[in-house]
C-alpha cells in the first residue's frame, strides 16, 4: 500500500505542478519569465512537486480553519454576541453536528466521487483498483482529523471550552465521515446508486438542512449540550462504527466495479466535457423558432449597425432574459400578497423584520447576486454571438466594442432595475401600512439600496465578461482570475448575512459605488479590450 501510497503523490505532484507552471505563466508581465519549455525541466518539476505537496498541506489546514471560523464561529459569534460562551459553545457544536456531520455526510463521498486523479491514476497509470482505493481511503481519513484537529481546538478555545473537546471532535468527526464513506459504498454495492450524483435527493437533504441551520442560528436556539456528545457511550460507538466502516472498505472487494461507475467508458473525461457542453449549449441556446426575424419587422426598422445586431440577439434570447424577471416578479407578488395577508391578520408581524431591515440591509447583497439577470446572459453572449464575429478584426475594434457594451449595459440594467423595483414594492408596502417604525425615508433608503446593487450587479458581469472573457470555445472557463473575483463577491455576500450596518450609509454608498464602477468599466473595458476580450 505505501508504494501505491507513494505512486499517487508523485502523479499529484507532478499534475499540481503542471497547473502551477500555467497558471503562473497566466500571470501579467511574471508569466513572461517562464517558458513553455518549462514543462519539459525534470529538476524544475521535481522541486515544483515538493512546492506543491507543502501548498497542499498548509491547505488543508487553512481550509479547515476558514471553513470553521467563516461558516460556523463568525455566525455563531455574530448572531449570539449577547449570549455566555456556553450557549455559543452549544450552537457551535451544533452548526458542526448539522453541517459537518449530517449534510456533508450526505452530500460528499470520496470514495464514488467523479475525479480527474482517480481517471489518471486507474485509468491511465493502470494502477490496480483496490490498491487506489485502499490508499487513497486511508489517506483521507487520516488527514480529514489531522487537519481538523488544530483548527477545532482553537475554536473550542476561544469559546472558552477544553481544548482535549477540540481534538476529539475532529476524532469523532473523522470516524463518522468513515462511517458514511462506508454506507455511500454499501448502497452502491446493493443498488448501483451513486447516491452524491443523484442531484434531486441531495438537494432534498441539503435544502431543509441549511434553512434549519439558519432558523436555529438567528433563534439562538441550541438542542446540544457538550455533556451529551462528549459521553464515553456516545463516544465509544462512533469511534467502533468508524472503526468497522474502516474494516468494511478495506476489505472490499469489488473496487473496479465502483470506479467503472464514475468513469464508464476509456475516456470518461473527455465524454464528461462533452455532456457538460451539450448541457450548457442547450441552457443558453436561442430562441429562433420563436424569433424569426423578417425584413421590415416593426421593432427593427429604425436600427442599424450593432444596435440592430443586439435587437437580434436580445429577441433571440428572451428565454435567458425574461424567464429570471418573471420569476422574480411572480415572487414578489407573492411576497406582497403574503405581507398583506399578514397585516390583515397579525400585524405586530411586521415589527422585527422592519428593525432587521434597518440595520441588517447587507444581506441585500447576497441577494441581489442570486435576483438580477447577467452571467448567464454573457455565456449566450459569447456563444451565441461573439465567439464567431471575434475572428473578424472589426469586431475586435474599439468603437464595435463600447457600441455593444454600452447596449448590452443598458438593456441588462434595464431588466434588473425593473427587479428592483418590484422588490422595493413588495417590501416596503407592507411595511409601509404596518404598525412597525418604517417610515418614507426608510422605504427610500430600501429602493435605493436594491436600485444601486442591481446596477452594481448588471455592470459586474458584463465588465468581468469584457476584461476577463473566460469562456472558451468548448464551453468552459480558461481564466482563473474570473472565478477568483466572483468568489470574492460571493464571499462579501455571504458575510453580508451576519453583519449589521446603517441603512444611511449603506444605502447611498450602494448607489455610488455603481455609478463609479460604471464609469471604470467604461473607461477600463476602452483602455483594455484589445487585450481582454478575445477568443481563447
Amino acid at each position: 500500500m505505501l508504494r501505491t501510497l507513494r505512486s499517487i503523490m508523485e502523479i499529484r505532484g507532478a499534475s499540481g505542478a503542471n497547473r502551477l507552471i500555467y497558471y503562473f505563466r497566466r500571470i501579467p508581465l511574471l508569466g513572461r519569465m517562464m517558458k513553455e519549455g518549462m514543462y519539459a525541466r525534470a529538476e524544475l518539476k521535481q522541486a515544483l512537486t515538493v512546492i506543491v505537496q507543502i501548498l497542499r498541506v498548509l491547505w488543508g489546514f487553512l481550509g479547515k480553519f476558514m471553513y470553521l471560523g467563516i461558516v460556523i464561529y463568525w455566525p455563531v459569534t455574530a448572531v449570539g454576541n449577547d449570549l455566555p460562551p456556553q450557549e455559543q459553545y452549544g450552537l457551535y457544536l451544533q452548526m458542526i453536528l448539522l453541517l459537518s456531520f449530517a449534510l456533508a455526510g450526505v452530500s460528499s463521498a470520496v470514495i464514488l466521487e467523479p475525479k480527474l486523479d482517480k481517471y489518471i491514476c486507474v485509468k491511465l497509470m493502470r494502477l490496480p483498483a483496490r490498491a487506489y482505493m485502499r490508499s487513497t481511503m486511508t489517506l483521507r481519513c487520516l488527514s480529514f482529523g489531522i487537519y481538523f484537529a488544530p483548527a477545532m481546538m482553537v475554536f473550542a478555545h476561544m469559546l472558552q471550552a477544553p481544548l482535549w473537546q477540540g481534538a476529539l471532535l475532529a476524532l469523532l468527526l473523522a470516524s463518522w465521515r468513515t462511517l458514511c464513506e462506508a454506507l455511500h459504498l454499501w448502497l452502491f454495492d446493493r443498488t448501483e446508486i451513486v447516491l452524491v450524483k443523484q442531484t434531486a435527493v441531495v438537494w432534498i437533504v441539503l435544502g431543509p438542512g441549511f434553512i434549519l441551520g439558519a432558523f436555529m442560528l438567528y433563534a439562538g436556539v441550541s438542542f446540544i449540550e457538550p455533556e451529551w456528545l462528549f459521553n464515553l457511550p456516545v463516544v465509544l460507538a462512533i469511534l467502533l462504527a468508524g472503526g468497522a466502516a474502516g474494516l468494511y472498505i478495506a476489505r472490499y472487494g469489488n473496487y473496479r466495479k465502483a470506479v467503472d461507475a464514475v468513469s464508464k467508458i476509456d475516456e470518461p473525461l473527455l465524454n464528461m466535457g462533452r455532456m457538460m457542453k451539450d448541457a450548457q449549449a442547450k441552457d443558453i441556446r436561442s430562441d429562433e423558432e420563436q424569433a424569426v426575424l423578417r425584413p421590415g419587422h416593426a421593432a427593427y426598422e429604425d436600427k442599424t449597425g450593432y444596435a440592430y445586431l443586439n435587437a437580434i440577439f436580445f429577441a433571440r434570447h428572451k428565454r435567458l432574459l425574461i424567464q429570471p424577471l418573471q420569476r422574480c416578479l411572480a415572487g414578489c407578488a407573492v411576497l406582497l400578497c403574503g405581507g398583506l395577508l399578514a397585516l390583515a391578520l397579525s400585524p405586530e408581524l411586521f415589527i422585527a423584520p422592519a428593525q432587521y431591515l434597518r440595520s441588517g440591509m447587507l444581506v441585500l447583497i447576497f441577494v441581489m447576486a442570486f435576483i438580477t439577470t447577467g452571467e448567464k446572459a454573457c455565456k449566450a453572449m459569447f456563444y451565441n454571438c461573439d465567439m464567431s464575429l471575434l475572428r473578424y478584426g472589426f469586431y475586435r475594434k474599439q468603437g464595435a466594442v463600447m457600441s455593444n457594451f454600452r447596449i448590452r449595459l443598458a438593456r441588462i440594467s434595464g431588466l434588473n432595475l425593473i427587479a428592483a423595483v418590484a422588490i422595493g414594492l413588495a417590501v416596503n408596502l407592507p411595511l409601509l401600512l404596518s404598525p412597525a417604525d418604517w417610515i418614507i425615508w426608510d422605504a427610500a433608503l430600501f429602493f435605493m439600496a436594491v436600485i444601486g446593487l442591481a446596477l452594481f450587479y448588471s455592470v459586474h458581469h458584463l465588465f468581468m465578461y469584457y476584461m476577463f472573457q473566460p469562456y472558451g470555445t468548448e464551453m468552459n472557463i480558461k481564466n482563473p482570475f474570473f472565478m477568483v473575483v466572483n468568489s470574492l463577491v460571493m464571499a462579501v455576500g455571504g458575510v453580508g448575512l451576519v453583519l449589521r450596518s446603517n441603512a444611511e450609509f449603506f444605502a447611498p454608498a450602494a448607489l455610488v459605488l455603481a455609478l463609479v464602477y460604471a464609469v471604470l468599466a467604461l473607461i477600463l473595458v476602452r483602455r483594455f479590450h484589445a487585450k481582454t476580450f478575445r477568443l481563447k
